[in-house]
C-alpha cells in the first residue's frame, strides 16, 4: 500500500512539474510554433507566457477586428477539472471587456462575460438587421457554450441603452433581454425598461443559428408623435395602438464553426 501511495504521489508530482514547464513557455515561442494554423489571427507586440502574459494588438478574421491591450492570466486548477481556462481583459472598439473563456471535452465556453458595445458595431455581426440602430448595447453572460460550431447553451442578460435607429433622433427608451436555455434551444424574454413604449417580445434562437423574435409594441403616451413616427418602419398598429412585430433569420455561425471545428 505505501508504494502505491509513493506511486501516486510521484506521478502526480511528475504531472504538477509538466504543468509548470509547460505554463513557463514564452508565449511569443508558442505562437511563433502556431501561427501559420491560425492565418486569420494576428498578434503583435507579444510579451509574458503561457500562464500570463500580454499583447499590444490582436487582429481576427478577414475584416481583422481589433482586440487591444489584450492581457490573459491561466487558471492552471481549472485543469484538474479537465478544463483549460484563463481569465482575459482587452479592449475592443475603444471599450473593456473581460471574460474567463476555456476549452473543455465538450467543446468552447466562455463565462462571466462583460462587455459594452455601441449599436452601430451590433449591426457589423447580423447585417440583417442594419437599420441604423443606435444607442449602447452591455452584455452581461454568465456562461456560453459553443460545441460542433453551434451554441449550446447561454444564460445571461442584454442590456439596450438609448436605443433609436436613423430614422429620426429620438430615443425610444431602454430594453433588456434575459436569456437562458432550456433543452438545447436558447430562449429570451424582451421587455422595456419603464420607457415610452411598451415592449414585450419573446426570442429563439436554435443552436444552428436559426432564430425567430416576435413580440408587442405598445405607446404609453399617445401623444408622442415623434415615437410614433420612428415605429413607421415596423409597419401599421392595429385599432387598440399596438404594433405587432416579427422577424426571423439566420446568424452568422461559420465563424463559431471556424473556432470549433
Amino acid at each position: 500500500m505505501k508504494k502505491k501511495k509513493i506511486a501516486l504521489y510521484s506521478a502526480l508530482a511528475l504531472v504538477s512539474y509538466l504543468v509548470f514547464v509547460a505554463v513557463q513557455t514564452p508565449a511569443d515561442r508558442l505562437y511563433g510554433l502556431i501561427k501559420d494554423k491560425l492565418p486569420d489571427v494576428k498578434i503583435y507586440q507579444l510579451d509574458g507566457t503561457i500562464w500570463q502574459g500580454r499583447t499590444a494588438l490582436v487582429t481576427i478574421g478577414p475584416r481583422a477586428e481589433r482586440l487591444e491591450s489584450l492581457k490573459w492570466e491561466l487558471q492552471p486548477a481549472a485543469l484538474l477539472l479537465g478544463r483549460a481556462q484563463a481569465e482575459i481583459n482587452f479592449k475592443y472598439d475603444n471599450r473593456n471587456v473581460t471574460a474567463t473563456v476555456g476549452r473543455s471535452v465538450g467543446g468552447y465556453f466562455l463565462k462571466d462575460l462583460n462587455a459594452s458595445l455601441v449599436a452601430a458595431t451590433v449591426e457589423k455581426f447580423a447585417p440583417q438587421l442594419a437599420i441604423g440602430l443606435k444607442g449602447l448595447f452591455k452584455i452581461e453572460l454568465d456562461a456560453l457554450s459553443v460545441s460542433d460550431g453551434q451554441l449550446s447553451h447561454v444564460e445571461g442578460k442584454l442590456t439596450w441603452r438609448d436605443a433609436g435607429v436613423d430614422l429620426n433622433n429620438t430615443s425610444f427608451g431602454d430594453f433588456e433581454a434575459i436569456l437562458n436555455t432550456v433543452d438545447g434551444t436558447i430562449n429570451g424574454v424582451i421587455r422595456d425598461i419603464d420607457g415610452p413604449m411598451k415592449v414585450n417580445g419573446t426570442l429563439i434562437l436554435q443552436p444552428t443559428g436559426e432564430y425567430v423574435f416576435a413580440g408587442t409594441i405598445e405607446l404609453r403616451d399617445d401623444n408622442r408623435n415623434d415615437l410614433r413616427q420612428g415605429l413607421r418602419f415596423i409597419g401599421t398598429p392595429n385599432p387598440k395602438g399596438i404594433y405587432t412585430i416579427k422577424y426571423q433569420g439566420q446568424l452568422p455561425m461559420s465563424r463559431l464553426a471556424a473556432i470549433s471545428g
